[in-house]
């Protein structure tokens, strides 16, 4: 946690961009020793100017920052950054990794498989119908749904994923989690909290510049493990998204349309290129058996069957990552009225039916 502390403080430090953060980590190291390092090295540097050195110089004490990171956590935003272990492994290793992440919710579970669902904005009634269908059917089937919370492709695939008990999905903005962009969203966006996140790599209180836009998409592809573009025009951002997927060596899935339609038109070119064509929820799950056991989502969806509504909806929410019961708790919060008490209840049937597992002091995952 101490190690976060000083790792928030060199991320939110003005005029210190990704290059000038990079240079420091060569000179120093990790956060806290670019916090207590001797800053005469700096003067040999020719990226930092004198205000970066004024500032590096004269660091905030460790008082101030502390207290900057609580009046930040009491409005319900963390913040993770690669030198913390719960930083997304998805994330670490792409191309040019985000620093850091600020968000609302929990982080994505590494044992469960996620899939990005993007595409056009402006697009007709039976793309976001289609959109909306996967999104139900992927977290149908224990997949977590990854998009931007635009409008269009990916609020459809998103309030697909949430209609679903249990559903996951995760919102990547390009604003500062604080900030729900489009303000229409703002249901999805507050229920996204409890289901999943609203995830941003830019600091609270960031307005949406377009470059912004652009450049979480590497993130959405990054949290996911392929991606699906429904609706795309030539030259849509969520072909940079589908870019992103494959320079990731992720799988990039099409659902194809119609050849005079231009909505169509950026993903029918992708198919030219190789993508994978989708045209229902059993092609996706193929294409990420390579990389998933499938039979462990078939065997929870079998598993489900047999349980009553609130054994289902707790049983969806668990991963074979232990989650704390309060958690477990403001997860299912919203699908039925579970209480501590109720979901310790829940609990200890599904432990009774040996489909959860105790593992820890109040700590429960799937049973393998």
């Amino acid at each position: 946690m101490e190690q976060e502390l000083f790792a928030y403080w060199l991320y939110t430090l003005r005029g210190i961009g990704a290059k000038k953060r990079h240079e420091l980590q060569q000179i120093y190291g990790n956060a806290e020793q670019i916090y207590y390092g001797d800053k005469t090295k700096l003067k040999e540097s020719p990226v930092f100017s004198e205000q970066d050195k004024t500032l590096l110089g004269k660091p905030e004490t460790v008082k101030e920052i502390k207290h900057k990171m609580q009046r930040m956590e009491q409005r319900g935003i963390r913040f993770c950054s690669q030198e913390s272990e719960a930083f997304p492994k998805k994330l670490r290793y792409i191309p040019d990794p985000p620093y850091a992440l600020f968000y609302r919710g929990m982080l994505p579970d590494t044992d469960r498989p996620a899939i990005a669902i993007v595409g056009g904005r402006n697009t007709g009634y039976e793309s976001r119908e289609i959109a909306a269908g996967f999104g139900r059917q992927l977290a149908e089937n224990g997949i977590a749904v990854v998009s931007g919370l635009a409008r269009g492709i990916d609020i459809s695939a998103q309030k697909g994923a949430l209609d679903i008990p249990g559903g996951k999905t995760y919102g990547v903005l390009g604003t500062g989690v604080d900030i729900c962009y489009p303000r229409e969203h703002i249901e999805q966006y507050m229920l996204m909290q409890r289901r999943g996140a609203v995830i941003s790599e830019y600091a609270p209180g960031s307005r949406g510049f377009r470059s912004n836009f652009a450049r979480r998409n590497r993130i959405i592809s990054g949290l996911s493990d392929g991606v699906l573009v429904i609706a795309a025009r030539e030259g849509s951002g969520s072909l940079i998204t589908a870019e992103c997927a494959l320079e990731q060596g992720k799988e990039v899935f099409i659902v194809p349309g119609n050849i005079l339609d231009p909505s169509y038109a950026g993903g029918n070119q992708l198919l030219k290129s190789g993508a994978a064509v989708v045209t229902d929820i059993q092609d996706i799950l193929d294409g990420l058996g390579a990389f998933w056991d499938i039979n462990y989502s078939a065997q929870k969806k079998k598993n489900e069957v047999m349980l009553e509504t609130a054994e289902k909806i707790v049983y969806a929410i668990l991963s074979l990552e232990p989650l704390h019961i309060s958690q477990i708790a403001q997860m299912c919060g919203l699908d039925i009225n579970c209480s501590v008490p109720q979901t310790m209840e829940v609990l200890a049937s599904l432990e009774q039916k040996k489909l959860v597992n105790m593992v820890g002091q109040h700590y429960y995952a799937l049973k393998i």
